[in-house]
């Protein structure tokens, strides 16, 4: 359970588990590719299989054989699949809860008028997102759905009565600064909403008075991603960034969380660094060059 909560499958409240969106997805991921092991029953045919090995009717090495053999096809099979083709079965599934706020299932795109919103996964895999298919034409994206955002949306109620708060305006360009909430939480943004425009926006993450939220406050979110320095390996940039889920370390295709303790504006190149290689990091995305054939293999967390 310790692993579940760990990868955010799962939150436990009130010592009760509750399932996340992410955990969700997995869930049905695994049910639509490995539908075999998946199965409630595989556990208890492989027990008698087991049993019989145990007893001396059944040959263990064909046994071992036999099973290894289908589950490396279905490994090779998810290891190939576009992840578009992902994204439909996942928006299939999963479509009531992630166009819950659209009237009479009308999905088309508000910015262009001429593209369809859908469920995407985010280029380096770090979330998910509802955006418009004609990427790069259009950059419209509707809602970011990051990990913390999961089972976590205000209530209708709430996204009702909440008005958008002006909280000034940025020194050095006159543009004024909104707090604003969204079906998965409060943000700010830069500059007012317009058709075709997609505004600089920056999570509120572990902030409990949203009235005490100030222009400064909303200028130091807005200026993640920040880069730290080069690393000294390959000269590329170390960042830090931000996101619903909190700060993190970031380095070509490595993330590392920022510890809640820690505060970020003290975060150093050489401490970055050093979280890079510590416990809580873990890879994303595509390696450069690769093409989807070329892709390594789908890892398992």
């Amino acid at each position: 359970m310790a692993v579940n909560k760990d990868r955010k499958y799962v939150t436990i409240k009130s010592r009760v588990l509750h399932p996340e969106f992410r955990g969700r997805m997995v869930s049905a991921f695994l049910m639509h590719h490995f539908s075999e092991v998946a199965d409630l029953s595989f556990t208890a045919n492989m027990e008698t299989e087991l049993d019989n090995v145990s007893a001396g009717s059944t040959e263990w090495k064909g046994l071992l054989k036999d099973f290894w053999e289908r589950f490396n096809k279905y490994c090779g099979d998810a290891s190939r699949l576009d992840v578009r083709k992902v994204e439909r079965m996942l928006e299939e599934k999963f479509g009531s809860i992630l166009f819950s706020d659209l009237d009479n299932d009308s999905r088309i795109c508000p910015s262009c008028s001429e593209g369809t919103l859908r469920f995407k996964v985010s280029r380096y895999g770090e979330g998910y997102f509802i955006g418009c298919d004609r990427h790069p034409k259009c950059k419209y994206i509707a809602r970011t759905l990051s990990d913390d955002d999961d089972e976590t949306e205000a209530s209708d109620e709430t996204q009702r009565t909440f008005t958008p708060r002006l909280l000034g305006a940025l020194p050095d360009s006159d543009e004024k600064v909104f707090l604003k909430q969204g079906p998965y939480g409060h943000y700010v943004q830069v500059g007012e909403d317009r058709k075709g425009v997609s505004p600089k926006r920056a999570p509120l993450s572990e902030v409990k008075d949203i009235d005490s939220i100030t222009l400064k406050d909303a200028i130091e979110l807005l200026q993640y991603p920040k880069i730290l320095g080069k690393h000294p390996d390959d000269d590329l940039p170390v960042l830090i960034t931000h996101s619903k889920a909190g700060f993190s370390i970031r380095h070509r295709r490595t993330l590392a969380s920022l510890p809640k303790s820690a505060d970020p504006k003290k975060i150093t190149l050489e401490r970055a660094l050093k979280l890079l290689t510590g416990k809580n990091v873990r890879k994303f995305g595509r390696p450069k060059g690769k093409t989807k054939k070329e892709a390594e293999p789908l890892e398992w967390h």
